[in-house]
């Protein structure tokens, strides 16, 4: 049976052990940091002439040649310098130690990053290029900044690319279910447009303009709606009908149109007979020669009738 003399050895024991754990981590730390500045050292002898990060650095560069390596490594970690990432460290080396190569390398990834940001009409001047590229920042972090400036209103040119490609989609796609995308949805058109640059499909945004323009419409448009089609092709035989009879481009007629949107009724659309037949009742075909050729042949067949000759 313990006694309580053994039972405080035993726990001076654990303590001792887990004191020595520390230690150890706290050594192998020290050690893969010293280590790691070692591999760096010949980057900050470099720099210790540089006007930008020369005075922190040579004064790590002295602890170092001193013998205090653990002092070095901690404070190393404190820097400017040595806050950077290693690509930013290696790129503002090569910009003073090897500065031809470095121009090429800058100028190789320029060509492959305006690529990718000319699809999306994106345009990022050489000295923002230039500073994001010593500083070490990758193509994604770039572009998907860029991405964040795209706008329908765009610049002194119209908007290009995969968002003006997408931008004249959803235009097209608000024109043909009675909106004008700019007045309908102009506080949501960047967004869209952005996330169209960053990899969504258009036809996701093409959908919420349908959703929008099914409201209050009998079900049956809704679903056509929801198979892909707008309210520019469900209604088109009846718009060119109406069209035809009021003598006007169907392009004039609303979509909005009221005697239009009687078309289709909460149980099944009218034929195009008894369409016809209500489009001759509306105000506006009194005034088509096809209304006063109608009324001038009703009349001149009474008077044929009463004996008239014509």
């Amino acid at each position: 049976m313990a006694t309580p003399v053994d039972e405080q050895v035993k726990r001076a024991g654990m303590q001792a052990a887990d004191v020595a754990a520390t230690q150890i981590k706290a050594d192998e730390a020290a050690a893969k940091a010293a280590g790691t500045l070692k591999d760096k050292l010949g980057l900050v002898e470099a720099l210790i002439d540089d006007p930008t990060y020369g005075p922190e650095l040579k004064r790590i560069f002295d602890l170092w040649k001193s013998g205090q390596t653990v002092k070095a490594a901690e404070e190393f970690t404190k820097t400017k310098f040595g806050q950077l990432d290693t690509d930013a460290q290696e790129n503002y080396i090569l910009s003073l130690s090897k500065k031809e190569v470095y121009k090429e390398r800058l100028k190789s990834w320029k060509i492959g990053i305006k690529k990718q940001l000319a699809a999306l009409d994106v345009v990022v001047d050489d000295a923002k290029l230039d500073d994001y590229y010593l500083r070490g920042i990758d193509a994604e972090t770039i572009i998907d900044e860029a991405i964040g400036g795209i706008s329908r209103k765009g610049g002194a040119e119209p908007l290009g690319g995969l968002p003006g490609n997408a931008l004249d989609t959803l235009r097209s796609t608000a024109r043909a279910n009675g909106f004008n995308l700019e007045k309908d949805f102009g506080n949501q058109v960047d967004g869209w447009l952005q996330r169209v640059a960053r990899g969504e499909d258009v036809d996701k945004f093409n959908r919420i303009i349908r959703q929008q323009a099914k409201l209050g419409l009998p079900e049956k448009v809704g679903s056509l709606l929801d198979e892909g089609l707008d309210l520019a092709n469900i209604y088109a035989p009846y718009r060119n009908t109406m069209a035809s009879l009021l003598e006007v481009t169907p392009d004039s007629i609303n979509l909005d149109d009221s005697l239009l949107r009687g078309a289709y009724g909460p149980d099944k659309e009218m034929s195009i007979y008894d369409f016809k037949r209500a489009v001759r009742k509306d105000p506006r075909w009194q005034y088509t020669d096809n209304a006063r050729e109608e009324v001038s042949s009703v009349a001149l067949g009474i008077l044929r009738d009463f004996g008239f000759q014509g």
